[in-house]
């Protein structure tokens, strides 16, 4: 009879049906199971979801870049405007009011669109490295399951042969559990890491930054910080300082006040052709045309820096590591070659102005050229 039938004919309401203790439900894999979990381990497809993580930390950093070239434009018109209003002696306009309080508004959306950016950036990232961990996750998981086989047979080999006595026999780990326990393991060392460790010296988030750095500095900025200083002592990221490296957890001193302004080639100093795919290093800051690059690094051994004057020395082996593709240089390199071509295109107009067709003698004269004059008594 039910419990629900006890109730209703009033039979006391604190029978209860005395339930087995719950198990969580382990069963041992098969030998095509482990064979199958070792492949998975080997060949997961993992590219899709990289190449999304790719593009995205691509946009954010396009976009926060965008953003800040806008503001920086305006106000280097906002400046151009007073001081134009000053040489003449006039009061501020309307027009100009409108200005300073659009910027002040506009300042405020543009940094609160690079905090979230910047926040989503260090998700991706930590995104990034769950799937790379995942791979050696389920490896450890193979191991350890096939490890458990591997014992459990051979006690029971060894008791088929009367070897042992009669041994209890070794419970199949829970695969789910082990699973749990390595990732809950590859977790607690990943937060252990500063945020130097695990931001700074990666190299998505170094394009991101020099995206956002080049942006708000400009053509005639400082170059970029460190990126020791790119976060404080709590691990939180320096917003708002990107030009002079300063922000909360930083004491000013004598090298921030003044810093010079960075000179940049977009020629490869290998090559010194235009650079197509720039390679920056980390530490010294040059960049180079990667081709060039890995023709130059040797297989084994380090290389010194071939700018001239830099001992930072360069390995093949570490090249993932020490480098990455710096998208803020590929910008800076458009904007040159338009400027170059917009020049080309401003002196081709002033070259067809002059080019006036004079003749002498008949004879039509080389365009752009003076022709010359008859000498007396010929």
């Amino acid at each position: 009879m039910s419990r629900r039938t006890l109730n209703r004919s009033g039979a006391s309401s604190n029978f209860d049906i005395a339930l087995p203790k719950y198990e969580p439900p382990v069963c041992s894999l098969t030998d095509a199971a482990r064979r199958s979990l070792n492949d998975l381990s080997n060949t997961r497809p993992t590219a899709v979801y990289q190449q999304q993580i790719n593009e995205s930390i691509r946009l954010l950093g396009f976009s926060v870049s965008d953003i800040h070239e806008r503001l920086r434009t305006q106000r280097e018109a906002l400046a151009a405007h007073k001081a134009r209003r000053e040489d003449k002696g006039t009061a501020r306009s309307e027009e100009e009011q409108r200005l300073e309080e659009h910027l002040v508004e506009f300042e405020e959306r543009v940094n609160a669109l690079t905090e979230s950016s910047e926040k989503a950036v260090r998700d991706l990232i930590d995104r990034r490295a769950e799937l790379e961990d995942e791979d050696g996750i389920i490896r450890g998981v193979y191991d350890t399951v096939t490890a458990e086989a591997d014992e459990q047979r051979q006690r029971a080999e060894a008791q088929e042969d009367g070897e042992e006595g009669e041994r209890e026999q070794l419970a199949a780990s829970s695969v789910i559990a082990i699973y749990k326990d390595l990732r809950a393991k590859q977790e607690s060392e990943y937060k252990s890491m500063s945020a130097y460790q695990r931001y700074a010296v990666h190299n998505d988030y170094a394009g991101f930054k020099k995206l956002w750095h080049d942006a708000v500095a400009g053509e005639e900025g400082p170059p970029l910080p460190d990126a020791s200083r790119w976060f404080t002592q709590d691990g939180e990221p320096v917003m708002y300082g990107a030009v002079s490296g300063m922000g909360a957890g930083h004491d000013d001193d004598d090298d921030d006040i003044a810093v010079a302004r960075e000179v940049i080639s977009i020629n490869c100093p290998l090559t010194l052709q235009p650079m197509k795919d720039p390679y920056t290093n980390r530490n010294c800051k040059h960049t180079f045309e990667k081709s060039a690059l890995l023709e130059y690094l040797p297989m084994r051994g380090e290389s010194q820096c071939p700018q001239a004057g830099c001992s930072q020395t360069f390995s093949r082996a570490r090249f993932d590591q020490e480098f990455f593709n710096d998208q803020a240089m590929v910008r800076r390199i458009k904007r040159v070659r338009q400027a170059q071509e917009q020049q080309e295109m401003e002196e081709d107009d002033d070259d067809a102005d002059g080019d006036d067709d004079v003749t002498v003698r008949g004879q039509q004269a080389v365009p752009g050229r003076v022709p010359k004059k008859e000498r007396r008594g010929s």
